[in-house]
């Protein structure tokens, strides 16, 4: 996997209204840690990781980091831990960087795509995805941007299972191997609307008792 090159600087911590500050001057709040790292509070240009993530294809991208400041520069191998982000306009509120080793497995979750037609679509069935994506454990350089699932013979009834997948070599899937990704279900059936009595209209009713009462009198 590709790394990326991204520049941060230390930051005093400053609480809600340092961040809020910081946003204001096109940065966003972060932290830089690790297993054997203490939180290092650290702030990083709004739109140069704006552009490394829209450059991605993949959520699980390795950044070079170069931390700046106090007249000195580390490097740094990471992984966005979590992106916490405005619920209203989307716009990154504040990063986690996590250091990772090039030398040691983690785990990821990658998304799963769907490649191929399926015959049992094309009759008419129903493809339903159950899971959408997959956690695995590799070496950080292995990690894929996705996993193809060939869905090209899957027949109305058919199934995809975990134990079906063609991995990458050093891919090590944690599900369970007889579990249900993807599924081919036959078309939903419509049932005729059932024939309601016809409504007997008020007047034939009043005709029908004015006739009967008409024959009592004759």
């Amino acid at each position: 996997m590709e790394q990326v090159a991204l520049e941060v600087f230390l930051r005093k911590p400053s609480g809600k209204g340092g961040a809020r500050s910081l946003r204001r001057t096109g940065n966003i709040p972060a932290i830089f840690y690790g297993p054997k790292t203490d939180p290092i509070p650290i702030q990083v240009a709004k739109g140069s990781l704006d552009k490394t993530l829209k450059r991605q294809t993949s959520e699980n991208i390795l950044y070079q980091l170069t931390i700046k400041g106090n007249g000195q520069e580390t490097v740094k191998t990471v992984m966005i831990k979590e992106l916490q982000k405005n619920p209203i306009d989307r716009e990154i509120l504040h990063a986690d960087f996590y250091e990772v080793s090039l030398f040691k497995e983690i785990d990821v979750t990658v998304w799963l795509k769907l490649i191929g037609k399926s015959p049992g679509v094309e009759k008419g069935g129903i493809l339903q995805e159950i899971s959408r994506d997959l956690e695995i454990r590799c070496l950080p350089t292995n990690i894929p941007n996705h996993i193809d699932v060939d869905v090209s013979t899957l027949d109305i009834g058919d199934s995809i299972h975990v134990e079906d997948l063609k991995l990458p070599e050093g891919i090590l899937v944690l599900s369970d191997a007889r579990l249900t990704l993807i599924t081919v279900v036959p078309p939903i059936e419509e049932k005729p609307a059932a024939e309601e009595p016809a409504e007997v209209s008020e007047v034939e009713v009043v005709a029908k008792k004015g006739k009967a009462k008409t024959e009592a009198e004759g």
